[in-house]
């Protein structure tokens, strides 16, 4: 099953402009278009000869286009799992994340026995955060799951949910039904005694975070959120620090431009 769009949008470029040197007879397909090909003689060159010849061809390494179409499910979770890749370990114990199909194929009646079967084999109760992307009329957003494991009761570590959204526009808290429900299916599959009631009592937080730039930067956005919340989110929840750096200038469009670069150069 595959959502519709694809990764990032190519390289405009200029053929008169590279010197015959760095010419080359092959070219090859990336995300359905024509781009120029590595030589074999430019990968074996220092990496400063590979820099400059990068720049002729490509242009300077801070410009990069933004994607043209929206991320299909498939290449999300290629770019998800890099960024995991190179986590910490220590983060890693304390992370996880779910495929980014679970919560779409839930809200199918046919499919929801499995994907909660899924979910139970992942004991998601003993991580401090879990990572629920979700996918819904065409538009990525990121659901947070804070401290699952932890007490109502508990003074230190707030049990709640956040949800990242990168269009307010949309207003993401129509989703919220549908995550309680969620939520509450999870505790009952696992035998836990948290009670519908319980559920609703868990704050469901919408912070107001950097707003994409159009209409298919979602998935990248989701993304980023992933790989910044990993490296900057506190051991220990609480509300009294809410929402911590997820703020309107949590980064700059510089800083995502970035990201969309190093996001295909990691192994």
């Amino acid at each position: 099953m595959k959502l519709p769009g694809s990764g990032f949008s190519p390289f405009p470029f200029d053929w008169s402009n590279v010197p015959r040197r760095l010419r080359t007879q092959r070219k090859r397909k990336f995300n359905g278009k024509e781009t120029l090909s590595r030589s074999k003689e430019a990968l074996s060159r220092p990496k400063e000869a590979v820099s400059r010849s990068n720049e002729v061809l490509f242009g300077p390494k801070k410009v990069l286009s933004r994607p043209k179409e929206k991320l299909d499910s498939g290449v999300f979770d290629i770019y998800l799992k890099k960024i995991w890749k190179i986590s910490s370990e220590d983060r890693k114990r304390r992370f996880m994340y779910f495929d980014s199909l679970w919560f779409s194929l839930y809200r199918t009646a046919s499919s929801k026995g499995k994907v909660l079967t899924w979910i139970k084999k992942e004991h998601i109760f003993s991580k401090a955060y879990v990572f629920v992307p979700i996918v819904c009329w065409g538009h990525w957003s990121l659901l947070i799951l804070c401290h699952f494991g932890e007490s109502s009761q508990s003074t230190t570590r707030s049990r709640c949910m956040l949800l990242l959204d990168s269009l307010e526009m949309a207003n993401p808290r129509r989703l919220e039904p549908e995550i309680r429900r969620f939520v509450l299916d999870i505790y009952k599959t696992e035998g836990r005694p948290e009670t519908k009631h319980l559920v609703s009592q868990i704050p469901f937080l919408v912070p107001k975070v950097p707003q994409q730039r159009d209409g298919n930067e979602c998935g990248f956005f989701v993304l980023y959120f992933i790989d910044l919340f990993l490296k900057l989110a506190p051991d220990n929840f609480s509300m009294e620090g809410y929402p911590y750096f997820m703020k309107k200038d949590w980064f700059s469009s510089n800083c995502l431009d970035s990201f969309y670069e190093r996001l295909d150069s990691l192994n």
